[in-house]
């Protein structure tokens, strides 16, 4: 009897450390590219991330100086910092975890370009990013005073058909003439 109660107390005992261990886990990935001056890729880099002293994963990167990092962290490591090294480039990223979803990974994105981390996506434009905005107001400010010239016409082709003037529009004339036809 007492060798049933040892089973069954331990299989429970596995059983809540095994639950509570998938419950608490987060997988995060840390991915990006290792590029040289030119951003060119660096391949058969090796990149380790750091938890104080403790090393959690390594990897090296592709031919295009890709990489992948995938960890397991815990609620305690949000917001922790960690240690990215790729060759000689060293930088700290803090871990950013969404405690509401635990079922999906998290990915951040740290590249080392020049020597230097810029977290987030590369563009691989060559367009600035400040274009954008710019071409973006410009084309709206276009838009804008056709549309004020378009709406100007109309107003003046209401007045002169209420006064009984004939219109001198190109538009109204080329009507005209292909009615004529």
């Amino acid at each position: 009897m007492k060798i049933y109660i040892i089973a069954i107390v331990s299989g429970l005992l596995m059983l809540t450390d095994v639950w509570a261990e998938s419950a608490v886990d987060y997988r995060y990935i840390i991915q990006g590219q290792v590029l040289d001056d030119n951003r060119q890729g660096i391949s058969n880099q090796k990149v380790n991330v750091y938890k104080g002293k403790i090393l959690l994963e390594t990897d090296n990167t592709d031919a295009k100086g890709f990489y992948s990092l995938k960890l397991k962290l815990r609620d305690t490591d949000n917001k922790q910092v960690l240690r990215l090294r790729a060759g000689t480039n060293e930088a700290l990223i803090r871990v950013a975890i969404d405690a509401k979803n635990i079922t999906t990974s998290h990915i951040h994105q740290a590249n080392f370009v020049a020597g230097k981390l810029i977290e987030g996506r590369l563009s691989n434009s060559l367009i600035p990013p400040w274009i954008y905005p710019i071409a973006g107001l410009l084309g709206i400010g276009f838009l804008a005073v056709k549309l004020e010239k378009r709406r100007k016409k109309k107003i003046q082709l209401q007045k002169d058909k209420v006064s009984g003037r004939q219109s001198t529009s190109n538009h109204h004339t080329k009507k005209k003439r292909r009615k004529k036809h």
